[in-house]
């Protein structure tokens, strides 16, 4: 199989990496004439004589016999011999194409009952959606992509089978034996007094007809058809019998692994397995997406991993159901280490009132500003495919893999810059090394370690900060040039 990462990054973004190695400890000399080879330790800025024949200043290198030396050092005895035009500061060295970082999805899927809802355009939002997802998998952008799913809602192993009383159900309560009678025509509310139900309706009891097994709401009276007198029900079923544990989230239904043929058949064998019900409860489903995503970064430090919600519905279960409290769920996964970004596509219809913000917000949340948001009177497939597509070119942009040096060498993490050239343009612009993602700027952007090497830490990342990966994301070619002092933002 190709090498993932390269072959993604060239598909999906069209960026390439490029790792320049030079200086070091090498006795390299700064001159407007020939520079070259020395003996010495350090680095300085001189004015040469020599065949070269431009007025700027030049780089030629060397690996010299001397101690490496501070970049910013002292003076250098070596005597050049390389030739120089003039002109930037340029380095020369060996060169090779770096990778972006491997990309690792953990995609959340909402299987509850009203994705078995009939789309206008036809079909069900269920088979509009999984059809995106089975293109998505045997994509050939997406070979190597790692992929995994889980679905929501997830049982709790720990509800009843039946119950007779709301005490019996606990906080997966109310036993459904009383429903908001109006509302029964569309769709069961369960309730347990009038306040549960929409204004002027009534909280009503439950039966069963007996003769066809049919429920009713209205208890004495005859069942339409032959089903007999409707009589009142005295055993039910927990109305939420829906896990909110998290555990039960993170444990993938397929687990995280680079996309093959195999793979994308296990993942949508997977799919054809599973039958949309149940209600929605997005808190759980959520920090168990998160949750599973920090556990397989941790396993995989060199990987890039975020979660994706899908759903088509509001929360209805498991706390917090509103658009802050679960946005606040999403912003604890950015935050905390490793840091898992959340992307969200929402399923909706003009009628769900709040749903765009509930999403954008959960996305907000989770660091990926917006939501992609579908609505169900267009083509939902092609949509939510090109949802997909978007989230695996947005992420790739922003990460690369720190490079490795030459053999019997050390990477000075003092010398490394980021150079970017926009499509149609001829020279590169080096963006500035801002240190922590705290010290991003909003306009200018940046770009960090992902762990501090002033920390001692080894970083395993090179990070972009926002406005830097929006710049990315437009393609141009972005490079990685070791040997020269780190540039830093100016001082105002």
């Amino acid at each position: 199989m190709k090498n993932r990462s390269t072959r993604v990054a060239l598909a999906a973004t069209g960026l390439s990496v490029i790792f320049a190695a030079c200086g070091g400890g090498d006795g390299s000399v700064f001159g407007d004439g020939a520079g070259g080879a020395g003996a010495g330790a350090g680095t300085s800025t001189e004015t040469g004589s020599g065949a070269g024949s431009g007025t700027g200043s030049t780089t030629s290198s060397g690996y010299g016999t001397g101690d490496p030396g501070d970049i910013t050092g002292g003076p250098s005895s070596g005597a050049g011999s390389g030739e120089g035009t003039g002109g930037g500061t340029s380095c020369a060295g060996e060169t090779t194409t770096a990778e972006l970082v491997p990309l690792d999805l953990y995609i959340m899927l909402d299987a509850s009952g009203s994705m078995d809802e009939q789309l206008a355009t036809g079909g069900t939002k269920w088979r509009a959606v999984t059809q995106a997802l089975e293109a998505f998998f045997t994509d050939p952008q997406s070979e190597g992509l790692g992929v995994g799913l889980q679905y929501f809602p997830q049982m709790d192993d720990d509800v009843p089978m039946s119950c007779t009383n709301d005490a019996q159900c606990g906080d997966n309560g109310p036993c459904a034996l009383r429903v908001c009678r109006d509302a029964f025509v569309r769709t069961l509310q369960v309730c347990v007094t009038d306040a549960d139900c929409a204004e002027g309706d009534a909280c009503t009891d439950l039966g069963v007809c007996p003769r066809n097994g049919e429920l009713c709401n209205s208890v004495g009276t005859r069942c339409p058809g032959n089903g007999g007198t409707c009589a009142k029900l005295s055993r039910s079923t927990c109305a939420n019998p829906y896990s909110c544990v998290t555990e039960d989230y993170a444990t993938p239904a397929v687990s995280i692994a680079p996309l093959d043929a195999a793979w994308a058949d296990k993942l949508i064998g997977s799919i054809d397995r599973k039958e949309p019900d149940g209600g929605t409860p997005t808190a759980g489903a959520l920090s168990g997406a998160i949750a599973q995503a920090r556990a397989h970064a941790e396993a995989n430090p060199t990987h890039r991993v975020v979660a994706v919600l899908a759903t088509d519905g509001m929360p209805t279960q498991c706390d917090p159901k509103s658009a802050d409290g679960i946005g606040e769920i999403a912003a604890a996964g950015l935050s905390g280490s490793p840091s898992i970004s959340t992307f969200v596509i929402g399923v909706f219809d003009g009628n769900d009132d709040g749903a765009q913000d509930t999403m954008n917000r959960i996305a907000e949340g989770g660091g990926t500003t917006s939501a992609f948001f579908i609505d169900t009177s267009s083509d939902v497939t092609q949509a939510f495919l090109d949802a997909l597509s978007a989230i695996r070119g947005a992420s790739l942009a922003c990460e690369y893999q720190v490079p490795a040096p030459s053999a019997g060498q050390t990477l000075d993490y003092g010398t490394l810059n980021v150079q970017h050239t926009p499509p149609e343009a001829s020279d590169p612009s080096t963006i500035f090394y801002v240190t922590s993602e705290a010290r991003c700027d909003a306009t200018a952007g940046g770009w960090y370690y992902d762990v501090d090497p002033a920390t001692g830490g080894t970083p395993t990342k090179i990070v972009m900060c926002p406005a830097t990966c929006t710049r990315f994301q437009s393609g141009g070619q972005v490079q990685l040039q070791v040997g020269c002092k780190t540039e830093i933002p100016p001082i105002n």
